[in-house]
Parts: structure tokens; C-alpha cells; sequence
């Protein structure tokens, strides 16, 4: 498990590459056990998506009947939705990635887009919070997370633009598949696995 002062060499790297600075490759473990050791990533993010789980779960409780339960197992399916989103846009990136010719490049990648999550799942943390701690605080933020997710999008598409060194077709198709796919997914799997209120789906 990689420890905060490795995350922050990780981030530097990051901010490198988003600058369009090569040398930000230097700061990040490129190798096949770079690729593994970057899932940690996830572990990390755990106490800023538990934020995310407790604002879900306040905007569902608020649109069910009252007595409505939301225990072990909805906290279970929250997590497994962001499992999910995770990990199954890795995997489609990774498949196509000997035919659309990017071989070369899936771990830098998958490293980069795995370590940007940390910075930015706590990022995204804070309007969620806001909602929990501030009645009222709706509109704010849905603005910080929108702005938030320009944020996210951008850093994206410099990173990869980054590593594919400036191929802007290539990195525009990358950075579509990395940006799609999760918001595909987030929109998608709250519903499968019951997520969704029934009151908002009536509406």
C-alpha cells in the first residue's frame, strides 16, 4: 500500500504531464508492477466515495416512504456500482487497445488515469460534503461539482495528449472512452441494482 508522501511524488508527476512536461514520467513507477501497484489508487479514494455514499443516500431516503431501509446491503451496492465504474472502462481500454494501436501506451494510462482519481475523488468529496453538513446547499453544489467535472475532463485529455505525445485524434478518441464510459456507467447501474428512487423514477 503506497503511503501519503508516494501519493504526493505520484500527483507531482501528474501536474507534470498535465503541463505537457515529459519529465513527469520520471516521478511515476512506469512498469508492469507500476500498473498493479496504481489499483491502490482505489483504496485511497474509499473515505471520499463513503462521502459520495452518504449524500446517495440522503437524496433517496428523502424521495422513499418513511421506514425506508438503507443498510449494509444498499452501502454494499453503492460500493460495488463504483467498483464497477472503475474497473470496466479499464478493461474495454485495455482491449481495445492492440487494435486501435495504443498498446504501447495502456500503462501509462492506466497508471496516470488511476492516480488522478485520488486528487480528484476528494476533490469531488467536498460539494457532496457541503450537501451533508448544509441544508440548502444544493445549488452550490451542483455548481462545484459541475465545475469539478470540467476540472476532471480536461486533466484527462492533458494527460493523455501527454502520453501519446501530442497525437490529437488519438488522444481525443482515448480521452472520450476514459470521460464516456464512467458517466455511461454512473448513469446506468444506480437503477440495475436498485439505487434509484422510486419517487424521482416516477417523476
Amino acid at each position: 500500500m503506497p503511503q501519503i508522501e508516494e501519493i504526493g511524488i505520484y500527483i507531482k508527476g501528474l501536474w507534470l504531464l498535465i503541463l505537457g512536461d515529459r519529465s513527469g514520467f520520471d516521478w511515476l513507477d512506469i512498469s508492469a508492477s507500476g500498473v498493479w501497484r496504481s489499483f491502490a489508487a482505489f483504496l485511497w479514494c474509499l473515505p471520499a466515495m463513503a462521502v459520495g455514499w452518504g449524500a446517495w443516500r440522503l437524496f433517496y431516503l428523502a424521495q422513499m416512504p418513511d421506514g425506508t431501509e438503507t443498510g449494509l446491503v444498499f452501502i454494499l451496492k453503492l460500493f460495488l456500482v463504483d467498483t464497477v465504474i472503475w474497473i470496466v472502462p479499464l478493461i474495454i481500454i485495455a482491449a481495445l487497445a492492440k487494435p486501435l494501436g495504443y498498446g504501447a501506451m495502456l500503462a501509462p494510462i492506466v497508471i496516470t488515469t488511476n492516480w488522478l482519481s485520488v486528487p480528484m475523488a476528494y476533490a469531488m468529496a467536498v460539494p457532496l460534503a457541503l450537501r451533508l453538513v448544509l441544508p440548502g446547499s444544493e445549488g452550490l453544489s451542483y455548481l462545484l461539482s459541475f465545475i469539478l467535472l470540467i476540472v476532471n475532463f480536461t486533466a484527462i485529455f492533458r494527460l493523455v495528449k501527454t502520453i501519446a505525445s501530442g497525437q490529437m485524434l488519438l488522444a481525443s478518441a482515448i480521452s472520450a472512452l476514459l470521460i464516456l464510459l464512467p458517466l455511461m456507467l454512473s448513469n446506468a447501474l444506480p437503477d440495475l441494482f436498485g439505487l434509484m428512487p422510486v419517487y424521482a423514477a416516477v417523476q
